[in-house]
C-alpha cells in the first residue's frame, strides 16, 4: 500500500530564488535508483540570484489541469524586489527581456526545478514609487509558464551548485 507523508513542520513561503538563462542549463541528471534529480549548469555567471525577503511577499504555485490536449501544470512565482533603484535596474531588464528555468527553494527546504526546454518561464513585473511614504516602492513580478510535466523536485541541492 502507498501512503502520503503526512509532515506537521510545514512552513509557508520561499527561501531563495535562482532565474537561469537556457544557455546556462545543461541537464538534470537523474538517479532512477533512488530517485534523486541532480542539476548541471555549463555556465554559472549568467545565472541570476533573487535574494528572498523573510516576509509574505514570494510565493510558489504549481496547478495541475486537464484540457484538450491532455494534463498541464500552470507554474507561477510571485515576488517583490525593494526600491526602485539604478542598482537593480539593469538585472530586472535583463530578466523581462529572456525566458528562464526557475529554481525555487521552499521554506521547508524543498528545491522545485521549473521549466521545461518546450516552456521556459516568463518574467514580467510591476513598478510603483507607491502612493504615499508608507507604500511600498519596488517591483512586484512573477515568473510563470505552462508545462506537460509536473516541476522537479531537486536533490542535494545547495548554493555552491550555482
Amino acid at each position: 500500500m502507498k501512503t502520503i507523508n503526512l509532515n506537521t513542520d510545514n512552513l509557508g513561503g520561499l527561501l531563495h530564488l535562482y532565474a537561469i538563462p537556457p544557455t546556462s542549463f545543461h541537464r538534470i541528471r537523474k538517479d532512477y535508483v533512488n530517485n534523486l534529480n541532480f542539476l548541471e549548469l555549463v555556465r554559472r555567471d549568467d545565472v541570476i540570484d533573487i535574494p528572498v525577503l523573510s516576509n509574505d511577499t514570494y510565493i510558489y504555485n504549481e496547478e495541475k489541469n486537464t484540457g484538450d490536449v491532455g494534463d498541464y501544470w500552470n507554474i507561477t512565482i510571485e515576488g517583490v524586489i525593494p526600491r526602485l533603484s539604478l542598482d537593480n535596474h539593469s538585472v530586472i531588464e535583463e530578466l523581462e527581456r529572456g525566458l528562464w528555468y526557475v529554481v525555487a527553494q521552499d521554506s521547508n527546504g524543498e528545491v522545485h526545478f521549473c521549466g521545461q526546454e518546450d516552456a521556459l518561464l516568463i518574467f514580467t513585473n510591476s513598478k510603483t514609487s507607491g502612493q504615499s511614504a508608507s507604500s511600498r516602492n519596488g517591483t512586484s513580478f512573477s515568473f510563470a509558464c505552462i508545462q506537460d510535466e509536473p516541476s522537479i523536485f531537486l536533490s542535494d541541492f545547495e548554493e555552491k551548485t550555482l
